[in-house]
């Protein structure tokens, strides 16, 4: 055998043990991880079975306790309260007894009739059964004339369930006709309750009373004299009555400032609004009256409609100031009178109800708020 052939079966043979060897190796390897993860295993387990003992009896302290059942039938206690007293003293808690509060109210669904005592306005009306003054006026346009100074003592007054407008139903009214001449909404008239509608059909007989919710009208103008000039500068009177006068003469002009024609600068009425262009002022009666501005008393005297005793001053700059249900007058028609000067003494005369000033200020014969003109 040659040379060459020796060494090539050497070489073969010496690759042979080395792939034996490295096999030995990688079993020996792949033996010994099997044993040492067995024996992990082992401590592991063994760690838990010795250590659950201790670990359960320590999460015993954290168990909810068991709650005890109570029989509330027979627990008996007593509180300590106040002993009661018929007749409360002056030092405790009163409260003024009303039947119109404003919870049921808001919840009234039927027309109340009220009748007028001594004291009652319009504005206190509304204040008291929670309804709008247009809404009371609306309602009795037959006494009123939608004027709040008609009011008169034993009158009766309706006073509707909500704001809005009482319509007296006709033959020819629909649903959407009454709502449309009142801007109302007709679903607003067909679930009011106190109308007690059918809703599935609402049929109204002719002379029925029919609340109309948030439904206006224009309130009818008050008709107003003119106190107006001739050729000459001459003041012309337009009020018609026993305390007119020809005013042959240029009267005194006003400053333009306005100052409180009574010591009371409260109300005790009405207020300004549409249908009572002044202000009600608390003078009570027999207390002192003032003029307003410098001016020329254009009437002084009884003027019928609901005036009583009643004062004009035209101011000579546009404006006039009237004064009415005087108990007493104190200046003539035709008189120059001075800011501040007595006119008269408060009353109740005419169409009132209690004893106050009701004062107006007109500007070129237009009414205006005397809170806006008044310091």
């Amino acid at each position: 055998m040659s040379e060459e052939k020796l060494e090539n079966k050497e070489n073969v043979e010496n690759d042979v043990k080395i792939d034996d060897s490295k096999k030995a190796n990688g079993e020996l390897v792949i033996t010994v991880v099997s044993w040492v993860s067995a024996i992990m295993i082992s401590l592991g387990l063994l760690t838990i079975l010795l250590w659950q003992p201790p670990i359960a009896k320590s999460m015993a302290v954290y168990e909810k306790p068991a709650v005890e059942t109570v029989d509330y039938e027979q627990v008996e206690d007593t509180a300590d309260l106040p002993p009661f007293t018929q007749n409360p003293t002056e030092e405790e808690l009163t409260r003024k007894e009303s039947i119109f509060t404003e919870g049921n109210a808001n919840a009234r669904l039927e027309t109340i009739y009220h009748t007028v005592v001594p004291g009652d306005s319009i504005w206190a009306l509304s204040e008291k059964y929670n309804v709008e003054i247009d809404s009371i006026l609306y309602a009795n346009y037959d006494v009123l004339q939608d004027k709040s100074d008609n009011l008169l003592v034993d009158m009766v007054i309706a006073i509707p369930p909500s704001d809005g407008i009482l319509h007296t139903w006709r033959s020819k009214d629909t649903i959407s006709s009454v709502a449309s001449r009142y801007g109302a909404n007709i679903q607003d008239i067909l679930l009011f309750v106190g109308n007690n509608l059918d809703l599935s059909n609402p049929v109204i007989e002719p002379g029925t009373q029919i609340m109309v919710p948030g439904g206006r009208r224009e309130l009818v103008p008050i008709s107003y004299a003119a106190v107006t000039r001739d050729a000459e500068g001459r003041l012309v009177s337009g009020w018609n009555g026993p305390g007119a006068c020809l005013l042959d003469f240029v009267g005194v002009q006003g400053n333009g400032f306005f100052i409180w024609p009574s010591a009371v600068h409260y109300l005790t009425g009405n207020n300004y609004h549409a249908g009572h262009p002044g202000i009600d002022i608390g003078a009570g009666m027999g207390s002192q009256l003032f003029a307003a501005d410098n001016g020329t008393v254009v009437y002084a005297g009884w003027m019928d409609g609901g005036y009583g005793n009643f004062v004009v001053i035209d101011h000579g700059n546009g404006y006039t100031t009237l004064y009415e249900h005087l108990d007493k007058i104190h200046v003539s028609c035709g008189e120059n009178v001075m800011q501040g000067q007595g006119i008269g003494l408060a009353g109740s005369t005419g169409n009132s109800t209690g004893a106050h000033l009701h004062f107006e200020i007109r500007h070129l014969n237009n009414p205006v708020n005397p809170f806006d003109y008044l310091p």
